[in-house]
């Protein structure tokens, strides 16, 4: 029924006031409530407050501005005499296959309907092509029954990609969510309804998996942690009270928090002492002190904090990450690069003690980029699981933060993203006389790294190789070259090394400048290539390959800035940085149907903001390499570099 979906999509609250209602729930409950912006129903203002474990609660009001017969019926009844969550909805992969999986088993439902979350217009380059964001499912859209949910699905989100990496997004959240009140997950919504066997069978048809049921709950799964709750209100006078008034509908919402104790100690210094319990396990708020719905906090579970703790890759790592990432670097790292970080243990790894590398590698993805997608023809591997590795990315942002904490590096090491301007021919001479011994006549590493891999060339800017000539690497064989070679001699060198991005038995080539707009379509008197796409938006490496040998008319966007277009692209590519306003450039492509491929490292994070604005704007005929440009550049396909 719910697909791939992610559990708990949101609850939302209506209320009167929402700025006196944002302002309580975020000064006093403590919850982190962005700011409200309109809402998916006309006439509504919506503030958000996300969960870490990709659910959220929304608070809604009316604007002042909407005229009364544009807000829909139900939201004015409701608040003309309520407040309290009116809405829950539950996140579905394919609002479509849900609709067919409860249409099969005999609900009358409404059609699917497509709408955006916001009335906001994007700008610039975004993920929003302007299409609809959302994609919902009602039982009754224009008066939904409070006790059923609503289903959600996000157009174009990648729930099986989400459900692999799972703990990734969910730290991350944990990280950047953060409520003062402890809350890291939304582990249940609580409806009351009046008579708990029918609603049970009710609800099983539909295809919920029953967890217990006792005479006064029935629990069921949803996704992880997530948990729907049918409550009897024949034993609860505050629940007869409640269903009396409203009707079944959701009469709490219940919390995970990192520690219950410092929840409460939160609470109390926050809430009058009649405001909210606490029992063993539970701590309540009533719903006269939360808007009309009661608040319900439990502790996490052990597992589920041990799992935190250890891949949280903060600045200051806990100690169970601390033995966590040394566990990783073991199981991974050791046979090539030492079990004390060494290097040179085998196939000429380098040394991951050296505080060089490591300080001028932090803000830049030179060293991320190394382990996800590893050095192509080297024993070097990627380790990213998308990459066919065993790695989550959070794991590998933990192992990277261990090795810096490690080396020593508070600080990173700031290097200009200018290029290096040099003498190539001097380069190549200084090369052979000081470098090849180590580096191989052709950059094929022989008691040092290979410096003619393009995956090193495509993530290793000028002045990153500058520094590592110029000032060496502590702790290795490579010394500083600094006080034996002029000034003239490392730029040489550096722009020598940039030169073999195309591969190191490449002539010479001329320099490559940014293409002008009368230069953007390739082989503009040709056909255009005819490609497979994957999801309908992703072409192969090998399609875009075949296509430039074959001559074939085309636009290439790199959506990278334009430093990574400088030392590594696809040629013909035009730099398109996304975090540069388009409409100017956008304005000297052509909109007649010629084929645009677009790519980025990511390998789809910018170029999807990219096509995405090309959609926008009109353009229907555009595609993603799926690999990107560093397995591009790995699989042996052409690169040049650029000036």
């Amino acid at each position: 029924m719910l697909g791939q979906g992610t559990g708990i999509n949101n609850a939302t609250l209506m209320v009167k006031d929402l700025e006196t209602a944002m302002s309580y729930y975020r000064d006093t409950l403590g919850f982190n409530v962005r700011g409200a912006q309109a809402g998916a129903f006309d006439g509504s203002l919506t503030a958000s407050i996300s969960i870490a474990d990709m659910s959220s609660f929304n608070l809604l009001g009316i604007s002042d501005s909407a005229e009364e017969n544009t807000v829909p019926e139900f939201i004015q009844t409701f608040l003309s005499s309520d407040e309290g969550v009116r809405l829950y909805s539950l996140s579905s992969s394919s609002a479509d296959s849900t609709f067919s999986a409860l249409t099969t088993n005999g609900y009358a439902m409404d059609s699917v309907e497509a709408f955006r979350n916001t009335a906001r217009k994007p700008e610039g380059w975004s993920w929003d092509d302007g299409e609809p964001t959302a994609k919902s499912l009602d039982f009754d859209v224009s008066n939904p029954p409070a006790h059923l949910p609503r289903f959600i699905e996000s157009v174009g989100y990648d729930y099986a990609g989400t459900d692999s990496d799972w703990r990734t997004y969910y730290v991350y959240g944990r990280m950047f969510n953060g409520h003062a009140n402890g809350v890291i997950g939304m582990s249940a919504i609580r409806v009351a309804v009046e008579d708990l066997d029918a609603s049970h069978d009710e609800f099983e048809k539909m295809g919920f998996e029953l967890i217990d049921k006792t005479e006064t709950t029935a629990r069921y799964e949803l996704y992880r942690n997530h948990e729907l709750h049918l409550v009897s209100a024949k034993t609860d006078q505050s629940l007869q009270d409640f269903v009396a008034k409203r009707g079944e509908g959701v009469f709490a919402l219940r919390f995970e928090v990192e520690q219950l104790d410092s929840t409460y100690q939160y609470f109390e210094n926050e809430l009058p002492e009649e405001a909210f319990s606490k029992s063993a396990d539970l701590i309540t708020i009533l719903p006269e002190h939360a808007f009309g719905v009661q608040l319900e906090f439990e502790q996490e579970s052990d597992e589920q904090g041990l799992m935190a703790r250890k891949l949280m890759p903060k600045p200051d790592l806990d100690s169970v990450a601390i033995v966590h990432a040394q566990e990783l670097y073991t199981k991974y790292c050791t046979l090539c690069h030492g079990d004390n970080r060494e290097g040179y243990a085998a196939d000429n790894a380098p040394s991951l003690r050296s505080k060089s590398l490591l300080a001028t590698s932090k803000n830049n993805n030179f060293m991320r980029y190394t382990i996800q997608f590893g050095r192509g023809n080297s024993a070097m591997a990627g380790y990213l699981k998308n990459q066919g590795g065993p790695m989550e990315y959070i794991e590998i942002e933990l192992l990277l933060e261990w090795l810096y904490q490690m080396a020593e590096v508070e600080e990173p090491i700031d290097l200009s993203r200018e290029p290096v301007l040099g003498d190539i021919d001097l380069g190549a001479r200084v090369y052979k006389e000081n470098c090849a011994v180590c580096h191989g006549e052709n950059g094929e590493g022989i008691s040092a790294p290979a410096l003619a891999n393009p995956m090193l060339l495509a993530t290793a800017t000028d002045h990153f190789l500058r520094y590592a000539i110029a000032e060496g690497r502590d702790g290795t064989p490579m010394i500083a070259f600094k006080d034996s070679l002029s000034d003239e001699k490392i730029d040489g060198l550096t722009a020598f090394l940039r030169s073999r991005a195309s591969g190191w038995d490449i002539p010479k080539l001329d320099s490559v400048v940014v293409p002008k707009p009368e230069e953007y379509v390739l082989n503009e008197d040709n056909e255009a290539p005819v490609f497979e796409l994957k999801d309908g938006k992703f072409v192969s490496a090998e399609q875009v390959n075949q296509a430039i040998k074959d001559n074939k008319r085309m636009v290439i966007l790199d959506a990278r800035s334009e430093v990574a277009w400088r030392q590594m692209h696809i040629p013909g590519a035009i730099p398109v940085p996304y975090y540069q306003e388009p409409e100017e450039f956008i304005n000297d492509i052509p909109n007649d149907g010629t084929q645009i491929v677009i790519y980025c490292a990511c390998p789809h994070a910018a170029s999807e903001r990219v096509l995405s604005t090309l959609k926008r704007n009109g353009f229907k005929n555009a595609a993603i390499i799926d690999e990107g440009i560093l397995v591009w550049a790995q699989m042996g396909f052409p690169v040049r570099n650029g000036s």
